[in-house]
């Protein structure tokens, strides 16, 4: 039972003062932040997708844990395993330090139930490896302004301190003069932040340089307050038109940035969306297959996400299972697969048919 805690908003509070005031007071507990592992592996070349479909699918199946089944099928030893959670524990302390806006809550002496990964960092290192993201992604942004922006490579070669690592590699070879920087990102399956670090270096050093590509913000309209927008949401909820209300959000968002009731309606709105998603028109188990040729949709204005999705329709994995590799959230997975079938460019068949 926690006896004292400490809330407040990230505006008044700073991550770092935060984290100082913990350490410095030797606090023990449990730290929230609200705001709206295994991808790793993939970044990494460890599994292939085909590989994490496979133990998704048996997890559903026999309920254990997720690392327990690849280390069982001698995909990856259990000492990597603890080693990759341990990287994204610290990937997601990491990533907390690019929040601008946020409310917290220090619960003193009140642990997370059930099995936890437990690492052990000392403040100061948080602190310094924080901040020096920090800094770092201020100077990636000033070269890699948007998301939207496409990379393309130079006649100058990979040197082979760089070639020879993993990561880097893939990161260098997934560009192509077509894709965006958001494309890259949801292809390497792994963090913003990794990714555009690789990339920033490879464009300061000749390897790569930024095109003319962008992605454009769409305009919102001023008259729109965001409490008006709110209003409108909750209304689209009540009568079901769920996916109206998150774009509407969505905007609403853009306008104000983030505040708790706002991100309590989100929360409802996608759970409402993603419930009737399953239910009515794309249904879990159903395969999805292309109903246009895959080199005719290179002329198709598909975004990041459904072009990823895209590219894993193979005709043998059904929805459940595209969206379990991908690196998408889940409601973001579904409304790009209802915007592919209602524009044509796909359609679900049961399994024993596809089969047959």
């Amino acid at each position: 039972m926690s006896t004292k805690g400490l809330t407040g908003s990230l505006k008044t509070m700073s991550l770092p003062d935060l984290l100082q005031w913990a350490g410095s007071g030797r606090k023990t507990g449990t730290l929230s932040l609200k705001s709206g592992p295994l991808h790793k592996m993939l970044s990494e070349g460890i599994i292939t997708e085909q590989q994490l479909k496979d133990a998704f699918d048996l997890q559903a199946q026999t309920k254990v844990m997720l690392g327990r089944i690849l280390v069982k099928k001698g995909l990856v030893s259990e000492g990597k395993v603890g080693e990759i959670l341990r990287l994204k524990a610290e990937e997601t302390i990491y990533s907390l330090f690019l929040w601008t806006e946020s409310d917290f809550a220090f619960l003193e002496n009140e642990l997370p139930p059930g099995d936890q990964v437990l690492i052990s960092i000392k403040v100061e290192d948080v602190l310094m490896e924080g901040l020096r993201r920090y800094d770092t992604s201020k100077k990636i942004r000033q070269a890699l302004p948007h998301n939207g922006v496409v990379l393309k490579k130079t006649a100058k070669p990979l040197p082979p301190d760089i070639a020879s690592k993993v990561f880097p590699k893939r990161i260098h070879d997934l560009v192509d003069g077509r894709r965006t920087l958001a494309d890259i990102i949801l292809e390497a399956h792994a963090s913003e932040y990794n990714v555009c670090q690789v990339l920033y270096v490879l464009v300061q050093k000749g390897y790569l340089e930024v095109g003319k590509g962008a992605a454009l913000a769409a305009a919102r309209a001023p008259a729109d307050t965001p409490q008006a927008l709110m209003e409108a949401a909750k209304e689209l909820i009540k009568s079901g038109d769920s996916e109206g209300a998150l774009v509407i959000l969505e905007k609403a968002r853009r306008t104000a940035g983030k505040n708790p009731e706002m991100n309590a309606l989100i929360q409802v709105a996608e759970e409402h969306f993603i419930d009737k998603a399953y239910r009515h028109y794309l249904p879990p188990k159903k395969i999805p297959v292309l109903k246009k040729p895959l080199e005719s949709l290179m002329s198709q204005d598909l975004s990041p996400e459904e072009g990823f999705l895209v590219s894993r329709v193979n005709g043998s994995w059904d929805l459940r299972s595209i969206i379990s590799i991908s690196p998408l959230r889940e409601v973001d997975a579904l409304r790009a697969f209802k915007k592919l079938r209602e524009r044509g460019i796909i359609d679900l068949v049961e399994a024993q048919a596809r089969s047959a």
